[in-house]
């Protein structure tokens, strides 16, 4: 009996485990640009020896330390980028993510979703896909960023990694 609820559970899990990983796929193609900054990378961030003393340097770090994963995985091939759409809906589909907000602004359809977090204005999951134009050439980006996520904060935190799509994470706040 217990086997049958455990075959049952897996099945079930199943979409769901397969849909959160369908993003890795892309990181090994060689018209996708991929950024994966992990939690040891952000563990080791947070150890450094700061000046915490400086305020804007002591939020950074309270964020880091917070952080789980952030994924960038952008691509001016359209096909991908098509590909890239169907994955991000199958897995807004198959998870509880909510929707933040969504625009579309100066050629570009920009959707934001979210899990709610620990607190008030806090995440623990901010999935972005952006299509249109960059530069005048056609450009697909999903951006995921997991952890104990201060909306306040995250977009600083973006738009000083030069993340592509940090403009856009700016408008959610």
């Amino acid at each position: 009996m217990k086997k049958s609820i455990l075959i049952v559970m897996a099945i079930l899990m199943a979409p769901v485990f397969g849909n959160a990983q369908s993003f890795e796929r892309y990181e090994k193609m060689r018209e996708v640009s991929a950024m994966v900054i992990t939690s040891n990378m952000f563990k080791l961030l947070a150890e450094i020896d700061l000046d915490s003393d400086d305020p804007e340097m002591q939020q950074y770090i309270n964020l880091i330390e917070n952080l789980k994963n952030i994924k960038v995985i952008s691509t001016e091939n359209t096909g991908i980028g098509a590909e890239m759409k169907q994955d991000f809906n199958s897995y807004i589909g198959s998870s509880s993510l909510e929707k933040l907000m969504s625009f579309k602004d100066d050629k570009k359809n920009v959707q934001f979703y979210s899990k709610p977090g620990s607190q008030k204005n806090y995440v623990s999951e901010l999935l972005m896909l952006m299509q249109g134009e960059d530069d005048g050439k056609p450009m697909t980006v999903v951006l995921s960023i997991t952890g104990d996520i201060d909306l306040k904060e995250v977009s600083k935190l973006a738009k000083d990694l030069e993340v592509p799509g940090a403009e856009e994470l700016e408008k959610v706040n």
